[in-house]
């Protein structure tokens, strides 16, 4: 509507502030509008009506030609009617009379930058400075013009000298909240953003969006509560404020939006499975599990919901219910390998290791590239005295991309349980692939402590005193590294050193910490289960 962007515009368009003397109207407008022709035109402009608005002012200037304020108000008026050109040309007009007259100067920069003349809008804005210091829209437009060219510190500047006006403009709001997010300091965006409408949904949820990605969870969730009535999808608002909710750990807030979704219709499985994650953090893990369970039902081909609670029953140890799930989901997924490795997984720690073997292969033809099907597979071969095939195939597989820190380390353990001697080409080969566990994961401890043991079989002591004491550092309630090490400063003639070790694997009273390997598998299958963070909904 004309009428509603001229009221918008007038609120930052300078009209002027000169007093001028104008002939007596005649009585036509007097009557209908206002005493002078520039009054009419004012009531024309601030009723929309533009082109009598440009009729009064050109009659105006027919007889007062350097009539500053007319000029100025025409440009006004050209401009909302998309005469841009012809409005720059009166508010030159205006400007060639009187340089000073900074309301036409001020009109002629924001149609640049409204052009995207940003140098030329820059160079009349600071010259409108130095006649208003303090004009708050004019700072605002130069915050803008530095936004633009990506530079917050001087953008931040601006925004806050033209505090007072800011909110006239949402786009003024997000960019300052946006430059603050960029100076580390969220809270100051989210206090920024307040300033927005209360019934401007559409910027509120991208306030959401800003804050979010920014980490500020619980400010970002206000915002997309804020914009769940409005927003022109309100599933999609009321969903990211689960999902702030449930990263700012506050769960039973949470729960009470995944259920009034709920209640409003939006049953679906994504929804489902989101709200599992804030039940299981509140401690509420049945109600996790039937979450999950109504998520596979709803969408009875979607793998993620099958993955994530056969996770839930690893990490919980509910393998009956999770072997349950997982047959559906071979079911519904057939060639999913990550719902075959879960499965795996879960009969290994029920003793099923032949079943566990052929889930495992299968995976591994589904997914030949990855690393954890025979990671798998060599375990249960380790566990049920099958070590030199354990040894063959990670031989074979140890130098796929993307191996994780793990992979050499059970190719190194399955030398060393094959009888792998220290000074032999497989014990060379055990520490070569020790090194290369330590290179991925340097504060893995067993890694540096299975190390530390070879090299002081191999007669390298000081490199084995080395390895050993990063590996008590990491783990100093390991009694098995430590007696290890004290024994090498023994070996070394160290006896106050050695001693001193001894005193403390008494005091331990511990068994070595040997690496629980089932442990480590469940480890590997929920780092390879989980996703990318959800991220919120644009």
């Amino acid at each position: 509507m004309i009428m509603g962007s001229m009221r918008h515009q007038a609120m930052w368009r300078v009209v002027g502030a000169v007093s001028l003397a104008f002939p007596l109207a005649t009585s036509i407008y007097a009557a209908d509008c206002g005493p002078t022709r520039y009054d009419c035109a004012i009531f024309y402009v601030q009723h929309g009506n533009l082109p009598s608005a440009i009729q009064s002012l050109t009659e105006q200037l027919q007889q007062s030609p350097n009539d500053l304020k007319a000029l100025n108000l025409l440009g006004i008026a050209l401009t909302e009617s998309a005469q841009t050109k012809e409005a720059d040309i009166r508010f030159q007009e205006a400007l060639s009379i009187d340089p000073r007259f900074y309301p036409a100067r001020k009109n002629l920069a924001i149609n640049e930058f409204d052009e995207k003349r940003f140098k030329e809008a820059n160079a009349e804005f600071n010259q409108v400075l130095q006649d208003s210091p303090n004009d708050p829209v004019v700072h605002l437009y130069l915050g803008e013009i530095s936004f633009e060219r990506k530079d917050c510190a001087t953008a931040l500047e601006h925004y806050e000298k033209g505090r007072s006006r800011i909110a006239q403009k949402s786009r003024w709001v997000m960019h300052d909240a946006q430059c603050e997010v960029t100076r580390g300091d969220p809270a100051r965006a989210a206090a920024d953003l307040q300033l927005l409408a209360a019934n401007d949904a559409e910027d509120r949820f991208q306030g959401g969006l800003l804050l979010g990605r920014a980490g500020a969870y619980a400010a970002a969730a206000d915002f997309f509560a804020s914009a769940r009535k409005g927003y022109s999808d309100p599933y999609v608002a009321g969903y990211d404020q689960l999902l702030m909710l449930t990263r700012a750990a506050s769960y039973p807030q949470a729960i009470q939006v995944f259920h009034e979704l709920v209640a409003q219709g939006y049953g679906r499985a994504e929804l489902y499975n989101l709200a599992s994650e804030a039940y299981v953090k509140a401690g509420r893990l049945q109600e996790a599990y039937d979450a999950l369970r109504t998520a596979t039902r709803i969408e009875p081909a979607a793998e993620e919901n099958y993955v994530d609670l056969g996770m839930l029953c690893l990490q919980y140890e509910n393998y009956d219910l999770g072997l349950e799930i997982l047959d559906v989901g071979i079911h519904y997924v057939p060639n999913s390998y990550r719902i075959y490795i879960q499965r795996g997984v879960m009969l290994v720690m029920r003793g099923h290791m032949e079943e566990a073997e052929k889930d495992f292969k299968i995976a591994s033809a589904l997914a030949p590239n990855k690393p954890l099907p025979y990671v798998a597979m060599s375990e249960v071969w380790m566990q049920s005295g099958q070590t030199q095939k354990a040894v063959a195939l990670l031989r074979e597989k140890s130098r796929l991309p993307g191996a994780d820190f793990i992979v050499p380390f059970i190719f190194a353990l399955s030398l060393i349980r094959s009888g792998a001697e220290a000074n032999t080409p497989q014990g060379a080969e055990a520490m070569q692939a020790l090194e290369v566990s330590i290179r991925l994961k340097p504060d893995f401890a067993h890694s540096h402590a299975e190390l530390g043991k070879l090299l002081l079989k191999a007669g390298d002591l000081d490199r084995g005193i080395s390895e050993l004491k990063i590996a008590t550092e990491l783990d100093p309630d390991d009694s098995g590294p430590l007696y290890q090490l004290g024994q090498a400063y023994r070996r070394k003639g160290m006896k106050t050193e050695a001693n001193v070790i001894m005193a403390r694997v008494a005091e331990l009273h511990s068994p070595e910490h040997e690496l629980d390997l089932n442990q480590e598998l469940k480890r590997l299958v929920r780092l390879d289960s989980e996703p990318s963070e959800t991220q919120a909904k644009p």
